[in-house]
């Protein structure tokens, strides 16, 4: 009996434990090798809801009595409603060896208790029944690989590179207690073929890191290459930037000023799944994303193997979620108000994703407080949502899901498509990225203005592009008061 306050009335809870063999399904039970267990309980056949599920048991040693002297532990605890029929326990800890032998009971209730009428004092009863099954054991005749599908595993159109996965699974995890080394690989190059062209270049520092773990989040920070130079006695306009030692992309580790054609003036930060990838899935990431002008933050899906080539994203992206830096400027769309995300099919055709969906923040920014985006692509669909709430939905039309591009949008690249099925290029395997760019050649385009009337200070066709943005730099570099893209997890779940 425990005692309990609500503010209205005092109750006292009393379990009321009812001996029930007929009423409790019968349990599966699958010990698991290195360690582990899991116990799977399907719901009623005589169609009484269960409310909550314990599984209480005892583990012996191997061929030895039922006896306290033989008991190695006890493995107790709440098992979780699953999507699906049933719930299941699981304790991922717990080593199990063959030949050892379980005795348990199953507890559950089913229903969400009665109160009884208050007494002068205003307390109550409060009564819960539980269900207790009859004494049950189990023998460790073998042990299942962690991988094998379980008695609980449903299937699921979710791939992932090297794994067995089951619909539910959540099949990749990071809360950023610290970084990650398994999971991330920090990028270390020049981005000089990438499709939108940014202002950066990707490094891992040593000294004032561009990627850091902070207080339970991850934070990727843009700074300028100038500063850093400034150590050196090197500057932007005439030196050789080189990330030869260290360098994640071969083809473009160094890079030299000559004229107008400079070296990146903006250091950036870039992480992806090095050792994950999955086909099909709910990406969740909570996140807070950055502000300031001419910023972007890059929360993608990207392809592993291009199977339909590399030039201007021929083999897909997917953008979680996208909100330009700019708080000031005289088109809302370029402003941190206004909320992109979806399938980018070819870099040419960029436009076509913001002309379908698009999300506005009310008189708010979504750089102002954090906001969870999800992401969920499956064989017919891809769904957008920021805090639970759907905004944007692509589906194939008579051609698949390159119906989305107006004909204007279509060349020899096009055709290629013609090899996958209704979602191509989004059929394989696709890993995660979190960035932030600056500028670029794509993602804001000319004649914007922001401020007092102070112009866009270079042309996205432009020869002196990055030079031109650089110039600028007495104007933009003030608005960055908040420029970092920080993340406070990432979660992936299987469909």
């Amino acid at each position: 009996m425990a005692l309990i306050g609500t503010g209205l009335f005092v109750a006292f809870v009393t379990f009321s434990t009812i001996y029930a063999q007929n009423l409790i399904p019968t349990a599966e039970v699958q010990a698991i090798k290195p360690r582990g267990i899991k116990v799977f309980l399907p719901d009623n056949e005589q169609n009484i809801q269960i409310t909550s599920f314990v599984f209480d048991g005892i583990l012996y040693k191997e061929n030895s009595p039922i006896s306290p002297e033989n008991v190695v532990t006890r493995i107790w605890g709440f098992g979780s409603k699953l999507d699906n029929q049933g719930w299941l326990f699981h304790d991922p800890d717990v080593v199990i060896k063959q030949d050892q032998r379980i005795y348990y009971h199953i507890y559950v209730s089913t229903g969400y208790g009665e109160v009884g009428e208050q007494n002068h004092d205003g307390i109550a009863n409060f009564t819960l029944p539980v269900y207790q099954s009859e004494r049950r054991f189990y023998v460790v005749n073998s042990l299942a690989d962690a991988s094998a599908r379980g008695p609980d595993c449903h299937d699921t159109a979710t791939k992932v590179r090297g794994k067995r996965v089951c619909a539910g699974d959540t099949i990749f995890v990071d809360n950023f207690d610290n970084f990650r080394e398994d999971l991330w690989q920090i990028a270390h190059y020049i981005p000089i073929d990438h499709p939108e062209h940014p202002f950066v270049s990707y490094q891992r520092l040593q000294k004032d890191p561009t990627v850091t773990v902070v207080n339970g989040t991850l934070r990727i920070s843009p700074k300028l290459q100038q500063d850093l130079f400034q150590k050196q006695n090197k500057s932007i306009l005439s030196g050789t930037l080189d990330l030869t030692s260290g360098c994640t992309e071969l083809r473009t580790c160094s890079m030299s000023s000559i004229g107008v054609d400079i070296v990146p003036p903006i250091v950036s930060g870039r992480v992806t799944s090095a050792r994950f990838a999955f086909t099909y899935g709910t990406i969740l990431i909570r996140a807070k994303l950055p502000q300031g002008d001419w910023l972007y933050p890059e929360i993608l899906l990207e392809p592993l193997s291009k199977k339909y080539g590399t030039l201007n994203y021929a083999s897909g992206v997917l953008k979680v979620a996208m909100a330009r830096g700019n708080i000031d400027v005289d088109n809302e769309r370029y402003s941190n108000n206004w909320l992109i995300g979806g399938p980018i099919l070819n870099s040419r055709c960029r436009s076509a994703l913001e002309f379908y969906h698009s999300k506005i923040n009310g008189d708010r920014f979504w750089g102002d407080e954090f906001h969870e985006y999800a992401l969920t692509w499956t064989p017919e669909e891809i769904v957008l949502k920021v805090d639970g709430e759907e905004w944007g939905r692509y589906t194939p039309g008579a051609t698949g899901l390159r119906s989305w591009l107006p004909a204007s949008c279509r060349g020899d690249w096009f055709e290629l498509l013609n090899n996958g099925g209704i979602m191509a290029p989004f059929d394989d395997h696709f890993y995660i990225t979190l960035g932030v760019a600056v500028g670029g050649i794509v993602e804001f385009t000319d004649g914007l203005s922001t401020g007092e009337k102070i112009p866009k200070p270079w042309r996205n066709r432009g020869r002196k592009a990055s030079f031109s943005f650089w110039q600028d730099k007495e104007n933009w570099y003030p608005t960055w008061t908040d420029p970092d893209l920080v993340v406070d997890y990432v979660k992936v779940i299987a469909l």
